[in-house]
C-alpha cells in the first residue's frame, strides 16, 4: 500500500480536490468523517465512544482515531489517499510508526495553501440548499443560483449555515492553527511534501495537484 495525503484549511476546496484525484488515479479515497461515523454505525466498544464524543461536541482523542485508521488501513492493498488525517502532531507520528511497521509506503503530502481572506470570503460567502436531500453548494459571487436565493435543482430555499459566518470561521482557524500547524511542520522538508496555490480556479488548482501526483502514483 501506498499512502497519500492532501491537507487545507476549511474553504481551501481539499474534499472536492481529493475525490477529484481519487477518480483520475484510481485510489481509495478515505477520510476520517467518514471512517468515525461508519464506527459508529457498527456500535462497537470503540464506536460507542466516538458517538459520546460526537454528542458532547468533543473531539475524539488520537489513540482512538489512530486505532480506527490504522484498522481501516489494514485493509488496503492499493493506493490510498487520505483527507482529513492526521490532524496532529500525535497522530503524524503513529502514522510514521503504523507505515514503518507494515511496510507500507509514503506517498505524496500535499498542502493546498490559500490566504486567510480568500478562505474567508470563500465561506462566508457559501449558501446552501436547505433540502437535505439535494445539499447543494452555491457562492454569492463565484456561484449564484438561477433565482436569487433559490436552489437550481430542487427549488429548495437556500440558507447560509451557522458555522459558515465570519465568527465561526475565525474560530475554526484558531483551531486549525494550533493544532495543524505543528503537524505540518513535521512533514515540510521532507522530500515527498508539495505545497499548492490553492487561489486559482478549481480547474487550474486541480492540474496542478494531478502534474505531482504523476510522478508519484
Amino acid at each position: 500500500m501506498r499512502l497519500h495525503l492532501i491537507f487545507g484549511a476549511p474553504g481551501s476546496g481539499k474534499g472536492s480536490l481529493a475525490k477529484l484525484v481519487n477518480e483520475k488515479f484510481a485510489l481509495t479515497h478515505l477520510s476520517t468523517g467518514d471512517i468515525l461515523r461508519d464506527s459508529v454505525s457498527k456500535e462497537t466498544e470503540v464506536g460507542l465512544r466516538v458517538k459520546a464524543s460526537m454528542a458532547n461536541g468533543t473531539l475524539v482523542d488520537d489513540d482512538t482515531v489512530n486505532g480506527i485508521v490504522f484498522a481501516r488501513l489494514q485493509d488496503e492493498t492499493r493506493g490510498v489517499l487520505f483527507d482529513g488525517y492526521p490532524r496532529t502532531l500525535k497522530q503524524a507520528i503513529a502514522l510514521d510508526d503504523f507505515l514503518s511497521k507494515t511496510g507500507s509506503e509514503f506517498g505524496l503530502v500535499v498542502y493546498i495553501d490559500v490566504p486567510m481572506s480568500v478562505l474567508e470570503s470563500r465561506i462566508v460567502g457559501r449558501r446552501v440548499c436547505g433540502n437535505n436531500a439535494c445539499g447543494a453548494i452555491y457562492h454569492v459571487v463565484r456561484k449564484k443560483p438561477v433565482v436569487d436565493g433559490i436552489c437550481d435543482f430542487c427549488n429548495g430555499l437556500l440558507i447560509q449555515r451557522s458555522d459558515d459566518t465570519s465568527q465561526a470561521f475565525h474560530a475554526r482557524m484558531a483551531e486549525f492553527n494550533a493544532t495543524y500547524e505543528p503537524m505540518l511542520a513535521h512533514y515540510r522538508g521532507k522530500p515527498n511534501y508539495r505545497q499548492v496555490d490553492g487561489i486559482g480556479l478549481p480547474d487550474e488548482v486541480f492540474n496542478a495537484i494531478s502534474m505531482l501526483y504523476e510522478e508519484y502514483v
